[in-house]
């Protein structure tokens, strides 16, 4: 039970660090989505869908601050969990990584 928990922790934690080239793209998508979706909902007009814009924008700093400070504190976090896997855990560990890495490759 240990053991399986460990391993999904692990996995969880090497996931939850992954980032992708194409994260950003998605954001901007995301957002215009979400901004048009806000639009038709509340009948917005376009004035106020340019100060939501300007608004988000004016905090773009800070939250990157912040995703970097959430950076670091998850890889403490996961170099601390990390130490306490025996070597044989941590190569288990390696191979299904790499095997879930394989399987999200093959599904694309």
């Amino acid at each position: 039970m240990k053991t399986a928990f460990y391993k999904y922790l692990g996995l969880g934690l090497i996931a939850f660090t992954l980032t992708t080239a194409s994260a950003q793209d998605k954001h901007d998508v995301s957002r215009e989505q979400k901004l048009q979706q806000l639009k038709k909902d509340l009948n917005l007009t376009d004035d106020q869908v340019l100060k939501i814009k300007q608004i988000e924008d004016s905090y773009n700093d800070e939250k990157l601050e912040l995703k970097k400070k959430m950076k670091e504190v998850r890889q403490k976090e996961f170099n601390e969990i990390n130490a306490v896997f025996t070597p044989e855990q941590k190569a288990t560990l390696k191979e299904l990584h790499a095997k879930k890495h394989k399987n999200r490759k093959g599904a694309n």
